[in-house]
C-alpha cells in the first residue's frame, strides 16, 4: 500500500492547484467529460434516475442539487465516504474502483486498494491515482471539496443521503456511473425484497413502542426528521420520537428524554456496554422504564452510521433486538 505525504490543500491556494493541475495534465484526461451546474428545481427532477440531453450524454443530479452529465461510464473511481464504497460495492463496480478512504474496511477486499486520507482531504494522494470519477457521500464529506475537484478538473459526484429513497436511488445512480445498471437494479431488488419481509413482519405488532436512536452513550446525538435512519426505526418496529425533530442532527436534552420515558433504546455503544451504563453519563435516567427494564440494545455501527446498502442489516438487527418473538421461527443471516 503505498505511503501519502499528510498534506492538505485549502480552496484558496492558487499555487497548490496550479502544481497539480500540472500534475493531472501530464497524465492522461479524465474518461467521463462532466458539466456542473446549480440547480434551483422542483423535486421531481431528483425523482428521475436519469435524463438524456440533447447531444446524447447522459445526465444525473447528485446529493448536492448539482448537474452531472458524461458520454461514458467511469472506468477509474474513487470515493472518499466508506458508505459510497458500499453503494459502489452493490452496484457490481467494484472491480472500477482503484482508491478508497483510509477509514474504508467493507468489504474486506477494500482493504487491498490504494487508501488515502480524507480528514484532512489528501488532494495530491488521489490526483496521482489519476481517477476519472470521485464518488462523495452528502452526508460526511465537506461540499466545499467540491470547487477544489473542479480547479483539479476530476469530476466529482455526491451520493444522496438524506432519506432512504435517495440512499436507495444512489445504488441505480451509481450503476449509471460506472456502467453496471443491471447489476444495481438487481441490488436494489434485493434489499427491496429484505425491507418488505422484515415490514411485513412488524405490521404484525398489536403496539410499537416508542423509542429513540443514540449515536453515544455519553453525548446524546440522534437523528431527526428525513434521515434515512428514521426508515430503519420504522421497518424494525419502532415508533421514533425523533422523527419530527427539525435539526437532522439532534442532541437530545437528558430532561427532554426523562420526560418522553422512551420504551427502548438505540444506539452505538461500546461493545462492554450494558444498560445500567447510562446513567453514569446520564444520572436521571436510571428513572428511565428502558433502563430500568434492560430494553438498551446496542447494533454494529457501520450499518447505521454508513448510508448505504447494509441499514437493512442495521433494520434486521433492531427488529430481532426489540421484538424476537417475530423470528423465533426464522432465520435470516445478517
Amino acid at each position: 500500500m503505498p505511503h501519502h505525504r499528510n498534506r492538505t490543500l485549502s480552496s484558496d491556494s492558487f499555487s497548490q492547484v496550479n502544481q497539480l493541475n500540472l500534475l493531472l495534465a501530464m497524465r492522461r484526461a479524465p474518461i467521463v467529460a462532466f458539466l456542473f451546474l446549480t440547480l434551483l428545481t422542483s423535486c421531481a427532477l431528483f425523482d428521475k434516475p436519469q435524463t438524456a440531453a440533447e447531444n446524447g450524454e447522459i445526465q444525473l443530479v447528485d446529493g448536492l442539487g448539482r448537474l452531472f452529465a458524461f458520454n461514458e461510464p467511469a472506468r477509474r473511481a474513487v470515493t472518499i465516504a466508506p458508505g459510497a464504497t458500499e453503494v459502489v460495492f452493490a452496484a457490481g463496480g467494484f472491480d472500477r474502483l482503484i482508491g478508497v478512504s483510509n477509514v474504508d474496511d467493507f468489504p474486506q477486499s477494500v482493504t487491498s486498494l490504494p487508501q488515502f486520507s480524507v480528514l484532512p482531504m489528501d488532494f495530491e494522494a488521489i490526483v496521482a491515482l489519476e481517477p476519472d470519477l470521485v464518488l462523495a457521500s452528502s452526508q460526511v464529506n465537506d461540499p466545499r471539496n467540491a470547487d477544489m475537484f473542479d480547479e483539479l478538473n476530476i469530476p466529482v459526484f455526491y451520493l444522496d443521503a438524506s432519506s432512504w429513497s435517495s440512499v436507495h436511488a444512489s445504488i441505480r445512480n451509481v450503476g449509471i456511473l460506472l456502467g453496471t445498471e443491471p447489476q444495481a437494479i438487481a441490488a436494489q431488488t434485493a434489499l427491496d425484497t429484505r425491507v418488505e419481509d422484515l415490514k411485513k413482519r412488524t405490521t404484525t405488532l398489536a403496539d410499537r413502542p416508542r423509542g429513540i436512536f443514540l449515536v453515544s452513550n455519553v453525548t446524546s446525538y440522534s437523528f431527526g426528521a428525513d434521515s434515512y435512519v428514521q426508515d430503519v426505526l420504522d421497518w424494525a418496529g419502532i415508533e421514533s420520537l425523533t422523527k419530527d425533530q427539525e435539526s437532522q442532527a439532534p442532541v437530545l436534552s437528558d430532561e427532554w428524554v426523562l420526560i418522553e420515558d422512551t420504551d427502548v433504546i438505540i444506539g452505538t455503544f461500546p461493545s462492554d456496554f450494558t444498560p445500567t451504563d447510562l446513567p453514569q453519563h446520564h444520572a436521571s435516567w436510571e428513572r428511565l422504564q428502558a433502563v430500568e427494564k434492560g430494553t438498551v440494545f446496542s447494533i454494529e455501527p457501520n450499518l447505521i452510521s454508513r448510508p448505504g446498502p447494509r441499514n437493512v442489516d442495521a433494520a434486521y438487527q433492531i427488529a430481532k433486538h426489540v421484538h424476537p418473538q417475530l423470528f423465533i421461527t426464522l432465520t435470516d443471516s445478517i
